[in-house]
């Protein structure tokens, strides 16, 4: 019996033992030791938002302060489990547009308009982009001025995070990972397998998205007094609500400016005390 020299086809294969939420559209060889997670030179978010009442313009000018090199220890939650902890970052990118999205779902200026936040790095922190979504967002509604982004960045100046709430995860998409000397394979029956699969979704989600929509319209029209309809702005992507993506802005008039409230521990007093209490179970297990 001839052995065979084809290589065998490791997306269908994969693609048929997956669940139907996760899908294989590309495979390559690599040397032992390679890293998904650390050998990973770039990476790109992406985030989805309705339009709402906020004003992109000034999203866009506090972003512009993110694209840098950056200590982002005020834009994460703080992962101490090193004894010397590094929150330094670089973001190459970021962009924040307003999506065309095909169809008329979404009449001009109703506020349902979908937007898209993508930035691209080298590497990110633990929830680094909801944080930073929800500072955006805040800065969006007019609750905070655009210069938030590089206030928090300065960090002899604000060496504490401040408390707030970060955005919900739901929006957030992993959306391509860069690798040096990785060369993709695809086979392209598998991939357009995997664009009717994603078809069939988007299919069944914009059906429903359309009906919700025609239900809304039909029960604004029947509001007499249109000042008195709910404004899709006075939603936050701010998750305030664990059973829910969209949780109710604090809309009441005493609002506090998020560099004007309590902050949490610093870095080094959370090493510390995490440091000793590793020392004490260490201890207690001799």
């Amino acid at each position: 019996m001839v052995a065979s020299t084809e290589e065998l086809n490791y997306v269908h294969m994969l693609n048929g033992v997956l669940p139907n939420s996760i899908r294989c559209v590309a495979w390559a060889s690599v040397p032992d030791g390679k890293s998904a997670r650390f050998d990973c030179i770039s990476r790109s978010y992406r985030y989805y938002f309705p339009k709402a009442n906020l004003d992109l313009d000034r999203i866009r000018q506090a972003a512009a302060d993110l694209v840098g090199t950056h200590d982002f220890r005020n834009f994460c939650k703080l992962d101490i489990t090193n004894s010397e902890p590094t929150f330094i970052r670089r973001i190459d990118n970021v962009t924040v547009e307003q999506l065309n999205s095909g169809h008329d779902l979404n009449s001009k200026n109703s506020g349902y308009e979908m937007c898209e936040l993508l930035v691209h790095g080298s590497g990110f922190l633990w929830h680094q982009i909801r944080c930073v979504v929800a500072i955006l967002i805040s800065i969006g509604q007019g609750k905070e001025d655009a210069s938030l982004v590089r206030m928090l960045l300065d960090i002899e100046k604000y060496p504490c995070t401040p408390n707030y709430q970060i955005a919900s995860e739901l929006p957030l998409v992993l959306f391509d990972c860069q690798f040096d000397g990785v060369d993709w394979i695809c086979d392209q029956a598998s991939l357009r397998i995997t664009i009717c699969h994603l078809q069939r979704h988007w299919a069944s989600f914009q059906i429903r998205a359309t009906m919700t929509k025609a239900m809304l319209d039909n029960l604004e029209n029947q509001i007499s007094d249109k000042q008195q309809l709910p404004i899709l702005g006075q939603l936050s992507i701010v998750d305030t609500d664990s059973n829910s993506l969209l949780g109710y802005n604090n809309t009441r008039r005493d609002y506090q400016p998020i560099l004007t409230r309590p902050v949490r521990e610093s870095v080094e007093a959370k090493v510390e005390k995490f440091q000793n209490k590793k020392t004490k179970l260490e201890t207690t297990d001799e």
